[in-house]
């Protein structure tokens, strides 16, 4: 009978220490499933702005066969139509469009030959979230605020007909 009282009391130990075990992989999990889950929506707060600057230059894009001038952070348009970069905010000729923006690179892409004709490519770099200045300089928290940023890179096609 003594050796039946051991088995069991083991038997109890070994259960509470699985137990814990799994009750901690399963908090593993949950946690890093809901900080994914923060990062994701942080981003969804900034496509807003991406979407107000991308309607605009869409319809400038579409409506010009080349560009006049480029520049880093400004393009000018055929047509006179001017995008440029000023702190944070872009601006379609004096009209703010966008704001947030940390980065915007405007260049000329390789024009593309498409039987007969030829496509001329405009690509835009957008960085859009907060800024990764902080008063501490700690190497976790300016890569936090990068990660939680709206970056996008898209080729443009001038209009070509």
């Amino acid at each position: 009978m003594k050796s039946e009282k051991g088995v069991t009391l083991t038997a109890l130990v070994v259960y509470i220490c699985v137990a814990m075990v799994i009750i901690s992989i399963m908090a593993l999990i949950s946690t890093n499933f809901y900080t994914n889950m923060n990062t994701i929506k942080g981003q969804d707060l900034y496509a807003v702005e991406f979407n107000k600057f991308n309607m605009f230059f869409i319809n400038d894009v579409k409506n010009n066969k080349n560009v006049k001038n480029i520049e880093t952070t400004k393009i000018t348009f055929d047509d006179g139509v001017v995008y440029e970069l000023k702190g944070t905010d872009i601006y379609r000729n004096e009209t703010k469009i966008a704001s947030n923006i940390q980065k915007a690179i405007f260049s000329l892409g390789e024009p593309k030959v498409i039987g007969k004709t030829t496509k001329n490519i405009v690509e835009v770099t957008l960085s859009i979230g907060g800024s990764t200045q902080s008063a501490s300089s700690d190497f976790g928290n300016v890569q936090e605020q990068t990660k939680n940023r709206f970056n996008k890179t898209i080729e443009y096609v001038l209009k070509y007909w």
